[in-house]
């Protein structure tokens, strides 16, 4: 059975992880099938700090969802022989199970060979001879029927594929030869099935569920070419593109953790301590500790409910959260720009804002000239636009917005301040998607006006 992956964005956070991990619970107690909850990047810190206190394991980790030879493969099993067959056992396997090609397997499942119904024809033909000593026929089939595969089976001169390569480069070689099946194989040359041409024509794509987000820049890689079902989530309404119709939860409040526990909490499923705090460490974190203006009472109320079913004191544990977070002493500056770092795309501009949140904003200040070089690189190894770094002081409830970038000038025209040494701060701002996002959009619409 092909899993259906549920999976957060890029630089995945601990609402987006959070979200996952129960979302697939949730799938797997109303419906029969088998979800896995991913991450579409490496983990942070925070975030291994969170699952290991509440006992989770780490989500997979998919780079991307693109099409490849693994999702070309049938689920039934295909059938496969070892050395040490002969060729009169095998005559009768081809003939009983009506195959047209065999793999040969040692004992650890590893691929050795390929028999193909053309093969054995041709080994019986070369055999039998010409008919001039139609006498001597009887002993030379009894010779051939006796014949152990592994001495006949074709070792060379044959194609096949790993488990991860991309579908047009198996597209390029299947049109430049001309074989009945190909092998699939796994890095350690483990053989998982046979494909064909007919497989490129019935292509399997890959399933998933996203949440936290519904913006292209911001998937797993290769989500053009993958087969969405659902979008859970709470930002704006972005510009992916979907099959068919879909089930599309889209709320305007702090979190996708409270629109996930507001699942279980509606259906009145069971939901374990553990699994209560995890939605409820995402739900705080996303929200600031209640702070940000994205907070609703929706956040409120559901976070009252997980934290009675977790016995997490809220806002106690949201500052470990934070605490443990905050020790930006600890990474280089790229990684502090790009660990919450998402990307957005108006008309032909491509802009990012990343985040750091913090309670002490003043080792991330000692950095500054450091960090805004940094971002400067960065714009152009990406070919950003902009970008800005929002630095925001939770408990001072203000952001110093750090900006590079060959059009930075717009930060200015945005927030109505000078840009002084690539900075500016705004009292107030917490929050990227509500008070930061929109008000570039708006900047950027009335510059393609004019």
């Amino acid at each position: 059975m092909k899993p259906v992956y549920v999976i957060g964005h890029k630089n995945p956070d601990v609402d987006c992880v959070a979200a996952a991990i129960a979302y697939r619970t949730y799938k797997e107690l109303n419906n029969q099938g088998l979800y896995i909850a991913a991450a579409a990047g490496e983990l942070n810190d925070e975030l291994r700090y969170v699952l290991d206190y509440l006992n989770f394991a780490e989500p997979l980790v998919v780079k991307s969802v693109g099409t490849t030879v693994e999702d070309l493969l049938e689920e039934k099993e295909t059938v496969n022989i070892n050395g040490d067959m002969r060729l009169l056992e095998l005559s009768n396997l081809m003939r009983r199970e009506k195959l047209k090609t065999v793999p040969v397997l040692d004992e650890n499942q590893r691929f050795l060979g390929l028999l193909t119904i053309g093969d054995m024809a041709m080994i019986f033909m070369d055999n039998l001879g010409d008919g001039q000593e139609i006498e001597k026929s009887p002993e030379r089939l009894r010779r051939i029927l006796e014949t152990k595969v592994a001495s006949i089976m074709k070792t060379r001169d044959l194609m096949l594929f790993e488990k991860d390569e991309a579908l047009e480069e198996v597209r390029k070689q299947m049109l430049a030869t001309r074989f009945r099946n190909y092998p699939v194989v796994d890095g350690q040359n483990h053989f998982l099935g046979l494909i064909s041409r007919y497989n490129l024509l019935d292509m399997k794509r890959k399933k998933v569920i996203l949440v936290d987000h519904n913006e292209k820049k911001q998937a797993v890689d290769g989500i053009e070419e993958a087969e969405i079902l659902e979008i859970v989530d709470h930002h704006r309404v972005g510009d992916l593109q979907t099959i068919s119709p879909i089930y599309f939860h889209n709320e305007p409040v702090g979190s996708t953790s409270t629109l996930v526990a507001e699942l279980y909490l509606n259906n009145r499923l069971a939901m374990s301590r553990q699994l209560a705090g995890l939605l409820l460490s995402g739900l705080l974190t996303d929200t600031m500790l209640f702070k940000s203006p994205t907070t609703t009472a929706k956040d409120q109320r559901i976070a009252a409910t997980l934290q009675e079913l977790s016995g997490l004191a809220a806002l106690d544990w949201g500052k470990k959260i934070f605490e443990f977070s905050s020790r930006i002493d600890q990474q280089s500056d790229e990684e502090l720009i790009c660990q919450d770092l998402k990307e957005y795309l108006s008309g032909s501009t491509i802009f990012a804002v990343s985040q750091v949140e913090t309670v002490d904003l003043a080792s991330f200040t000692r950095r500054k000239a450091n960090i805004v070089k940094t971002m400067q690189e960065i714009c152009q190894r990406q070919a950003y636009a902009f970008m800005c770094l929002m630095a925001t002081d939770i408990l001072e409830e203000g952001t110093e917005l750090l900006v590079a970038g060959e059009k930075s000038f717009l930060a200015e025209q945005a927030f109505g301040q000078n840009i002084i040494n690539n900075s500016i701060f705004l009292q107030g701002v917490m929050s990227r998607k509500k008070q930061v996002i929109p008000v570039i959009y708006e900047v950027l619409r009335k510059e393609h006006m004019i």
